[in-house]
């Protein structure tokens, strides 16, 4: 039986067509070996939407605050853009995808974080349609817009939407491509392996600063639940080398 592997990408990713080209190529050739769940975000895309329709973006610390109009926006640069294009390039890979959003089939179905408006965490996932879809050998590109209980869409969190997908399935891997080459030091060279019990230790000693710190806490919570390992890797450096940081028991 083949593992499942929940890859994550997106962010500055998106704009960098040379690295896609080349993550989408390995990524092709990887799903021969196992099921994937290809989850991903778009930030830029949608900045580029808001900009084109004359939308001022809205932080609330440092968070994006989803109103109705800008959540028209995340849906169609997300689910209409980023998703499409992601699902064309495996086609043209030979790969078996299909492009669809986490609220299709309720996958995830979200609680409103209400001070960001349409923005929502999973509170459960349905794995329902993602088992149906790998079991006839198809790829699922998954588009972070959730539904919520009153099934109005939501934005997600593209780093949280992997990590509970990844959880729910017993993933046997959770990849997170980045622009970085994993967990750096003091000294910027990579730590090739972390072990969950360190992670407060590191983010103690500021070793883990920033932004790095809600996505090492969420592989933390992935293999504390059952993910057998997660890895933060260089989206440039491509799939198949796995340049970064694994984090294990």
């Amino acid at each position: 039986m083949k593992n499942t592997v929940i890859v994550k990408f997106g962010g500055s990713l998106t704009k960098n067509k040379e690295a896609q080209k080349k993550f989408i190529k390995e990524l092709a050739a990887l799903s021969k070996k196992e099921n994937i769940i290809l989850v991903h975000g778009g930030g830029p895309e949608i900045n580029n939407l808001l900009q084109k329709f004359n939308i001022e973006p809205k932080f609330v610390n440092g968070l994006r605050y989803t109103d109705e109009q800008t959540l028209e926006v995340v849906e169609m640069a997300l689910s209409g853009k980023v998703n499409k294009m992601l699902t064309a390039e495996l086609i043209k890979n030979g790969v078996n995808a299909v492009g669809i959003s986490a609220k299709d089939g309720s996958i995830a179905l979200c609680k409103t974080i209400k001070e960001l408006g349409f923005v929502g965490n999973p509170v459960k996932i349905n794995k329902k349609l993602l088992e149906i879809l790998i079991k006839k050998d198809f790829f699922p590109v998954l588009s972070s817009v959730g539904i919520d209980k009153n099934f109005n869409s939501v934005n997600v969190n593209a780093d949280t939407l992997a990590t509970e997908i990844a959880i729910a399935f017993k993933a046997s891997k959770l990849i997170f491509l980045t622009d970085v080459a994993g967990v750096l030091d003091e000294n910027k060279k990579t730590i090739k392996e972390v072990r969950i019990q360190k992670i407060s230790e590191l983010i103690k000693t500021n070793v883990i600063t920033g932004g790095m710190i809600p996505k090492i806490n969420s592989c933390k919570q992935a293999v504390e639940k059952g993910v057998k390992e997660v890895l933060i890797i260089d989206g440039v450096a491509g799939i198949k080398k796995l340049k970064g940081t694994v984090i294990r028991k």
